[in-house]
């Protein structure tokens, strides 16, 4: 049976006060894969939990990913000209919290509890995670908060029969 749907709240005027909270209630109910994003090197690294990560074009292959300018990550991305996108598996819901800053670490201590490698970009790697996307930064447009970063794919890892974590409604599950 489906449940009914409550009320909608309309709002015209994208500043109106309930529509950012009306939105983020939505945007709980889009189930997405969850990635870690990590740029630099050495003291230098930083990561940060994103589901806002989506495929462009596959000639050439490149993906986009959003990010908050006012975080590490962004200033990381930025400075690398380069990224790696990891596909998080089932088993990888601590390095999902992690670097969502739901630890305690912070900066380069997220990197702490886990195995890292270098592909081509010499974006940190996660290993074990269900892919890795390694990427060289192709174009940058802003967006309010974020910054919309595309990325060239220039080396691609991927694990075959795991599980992958997805985010809804402020849990994870695998699937």
């Amino acid at each position: 049976m489906i449940s009914p749907m409550r009320d909608p709240e309309v709002h015209e005027d994208p500043s109106s006060a309930g529509i950012a909270d009306t939105f983020k209630s939505a945007m709980r109910l889009f189930a997405s894969g969850v990635t870690v994003i990590t740029a630099g090197e050495g003291s230098g690294r930083r990561g940060v939990t994103a589901s806002a990560v989506c495929s462009v074009t596959m000639d050439p292959p490149t993906l986009l990913v959003c990010v908050n300018r006012a975080g590490e990550s962004y200033e990381a991305i930025r400075e690398a000209g380069s990224f790696c996108v990891n596909l998080l598996g089932g088993e990888d819901e601590e390095a999902a919290l992690c670097f969502a800053g739901q630890t305690g670490r912070r900066g380069v201590e997220q990197f702490t509890p886990f195995s890292w490698a270098t592909l081509k970009t010499g974006a940190p790697v996660l290993e074990g995670a269900l892919a890795n996307l390694d990427c060289e930064i192709s174009d940058r447009i802003d967006k309010g908060t974020h910054a919309v970063f595309f990325g060239t794919v220039r080396k691609v890892r991927v694990r075959e029969g795991v599980p992958a974590l997805v985010h809804f409604n402020r849990s994870f599950t695998s699937v």
